[in-house]
């Protein structure tokens, strides 16, 4: 209906600008005869189409997917980001190496699901330095990104 409504509209643009510009002759006139009768045969289209078939298709266009292969390209390419990001923040922050993972939906804005941060070991000293640390970060994290983390 869209593209049938669009058709029209062209189609008489371009009739006013044939008649704007068309000469006031002979010529002149069988132009915008020829752009009356293009008229014509653009709104008795949809008649014909239904005279042939017998019956009206009044059916809605195919159905656009989505491109889930590009929102899962979109949501990694952040993940990736995000993981960069929070492993400086913690390497400045907290003086720890570690290897961060996150996780986010496949749907814009492809929010934040889950923040994994694994902890190198190196330089923290003795069980109870790093189950302070491992709280520490968690808790950092989880202020600052909003997120569900998981730290070990």
């Amino acid at each position: 209906m869209k593209s049938y409504i669009l058709a029209i509209a062209g189609v008489i643009l371009l009739s006013a600008v044939v008649t704007m510009i068309a000469p006031s002759g002979k010529m002149g006139k069988f132009l915008k005869g020829a752009t009356k009768l293009v008229i014509l045969v653009v709104m008795i289209s949809p008649v014909i189409s239904l005279v042939k078939s017998g019956k009206p298709d009044f059916s809605a266009p195919s159905a656009v997917g989505l491109d889930t292969g590009y929102l899962k390209a979109c949501s990694a390419r952040l993940e990736r980001a995000d993981e960069e990001e929070i492993a400086a923040y913690l390497a400045e922050e907290f003086s720890v190496g570690c290897e961060v993972q996150v996780s986010r939906s496949d749907s814009a804005p492809f929010p934040r699901e889950k923040i994994t941060v694994i902890l190198d070991g190196e330089g923290i000293n003795g069980e109870d330095g790093h189950k302070h640390i491992v709280t520490c970060i968690k808790e950092a994290v989880e202020a600052r990104y909003g997120v569900q983390t998981e730290v070990s």
